[in-house]
């Protein structure tokens, strides 16, 4: 009972704290969103660092996540303040002097692997940052409520997923990676998911939108490419875990695990989600 109360206190805390900073201002989701995305190259890379041969700088990459969130953040503001002209200028700078600066530093450390050490750092660029740069232009470029939707659509989909494969499930999707996934809590989760965009679609107040709101169908293939995708970063996520030989990337939330395990999902979900509304959202 202990351990559900904790679980469900801390699980309440994140959800509310990412509602919050996508509905709250532009300003409070970058804060949020990028120190999430700083701790979460951060996790990325101190698990990784589990191998043997491996040993990038876990705070270089955390670093230039965090730059590369903000200058990302600040490039369209630049007209209307104009402090943001040389903001810019100087993190576009200092992003790029510590990603070329890994090659030097990789010099003087000396370690077994330095090309390990460098391509790690790059891949959480590619694997960490740049989904959260999606999750970002998602909020700048259309509304905040279609990345709210995301969140709940993949929420929804892991909730129903659970619950019917906790019931129903026998049939494993790949069992040397995640053994407790089956293919019936896949369809239950992808039947919430609908249901969820059904519902969004149904009672979503048309004058929050200023673009032309997506239809029925746009919002059910909305919700469709986000399972397909969140469940491919789920099973990635696990398979990283699974190669080295952990269960939960971090223990930062209590019952939940890391937040590689909270954004595993989101973090592929994004960058098609993006896609789907640059195509549908005029």
């Amino acid at each position: 009972m202990k351990t559900l109360i904790i679980r469900t206190l801390s699980g309440a805390v994140y959800v509310a704290l990412i509602v919050w900073a996508i509905l709250w201002n532009n300003f409070a989701f970058a804060a949020v969103f990028a120190v999430l995305s700083a701790l979460t190259t951060y996790e990325f890379h101190k698990l990784t660092n589990k191998q043997e041969n491996v040993n990038a700088l876990a705070w270089l990459g955390a670093l230039t996540s965090f730059m590369l969130f903000l200058f990302s953040f600040m490039i369209p503001l630049r007209k209307d303040i104009y402090l943001f002209n040389s903001l810019v200028s100087i993190l576009i700078f200092i992003y790029l002097f510590l990603i070329f600066g890994t090659f030097t530093i990789e010099i003087f450390r000396k370690k077994s692997n330095p090309i390990n050490n460098v391509a790690y750092i790059f891949l959480g660029q590619i694997y960490i940052a740049l989904p959260f740069i999606c999750m970002l232009s998602i909020i700048q470029a259309f509304e905040p409520i279609f990345l709210l939707a995301l969140f709940l659509i993949i929420w929804v989909n892991d909730t129903f997923a659970y619950l019917s494969g906790s019931a129903f499930g026998k049939h494993k999707m790949f069992p040397k990676i995640s053994p407790k996934k089956s293919w019936e809590g896949f369809i239950g989760g992808l039947i919430g998911a609908l249901i969820a965009a059904y519902l969004l679609f149904r009672f979503l107040p048309t004058e929050i939108f200023n673009y032309n709101a997506l239809n029925l169908w746009q919002w059910l293939l909305f919700a469709l490419i986000i399972v397909i995708f969140g469940t491919i970063g789920d099973f990635f996520e696990s398979l990283i875990k699974r190669t080295i030989g952990v269960k939960d990337s971090g223990n930062i939330m209590p019952g939940h695990g890391g937040f590689l395990d909270r954004f595993d999902s989101v973090i592929f979900a994004a960058p098609p989600a993006l896609i789907f509304l640059m195509i549908f959202v005029k």
